[in-house]
């Protein structure tokens, strides 16, 4: 398995969250539990060339989180249109360029995870103090 990439590594990571989330949301864990996310492992190994540092995160601040993001990038996350084919994002939303559609989907992804980290260092330095 080789490297991957900054935005690939966002989705990855971003994807990840998301899935807890929602079994939090379907009643596996309460709606404020901590949502504890973590790196695969691969035969005892972590991936490659990857960095993760493990996330704690509530899940009522990933609702807060996605609301923060401005129209159209909150259903771009909300929805994960960051993982399909963003044809099924210009279709639902109208939109005709495909380089335009791939640039939102791209800074709703950046802006998406920008925000995950903000949360991520603002909750470490609360643990440390």
């Amino acid at each position: 398995m080789g490297a991957i990439g900054p935005y690939h590594y966002k989705v990855w990571v971003i994807g990840e969250v998301l899935d807890r989330y929602e079994s939090c949301k379907n009643g596996a864990r309460k709606p404020n539990s901590k949502l504890f996310v973590k790196p695969p492992e691969m035969e005892g190994k972590l991936h490659r060339n990857a960095y993760f540092e493990d996330i704690v995160i509530y899940a009522v601040d990933i609702e807060n989180l996605i609301s923060r993001l401005e129209s159209p990038l909150d259903e771009i996350i909300r929805k994960r249109y960051f993982e399909g084919d963003v044809r099924t994002f210009m279709e639902d939303f109208g939109i005709s360029s495909r380089r335009e559609a791939r640039r939102l989907v791209v800074r709703a992804v950046n802006k998406f995870f920008h925000e995950l980290e903000k949360y991520r260092r603002r909750s470490r330095v609360k643990r440390i103090a």
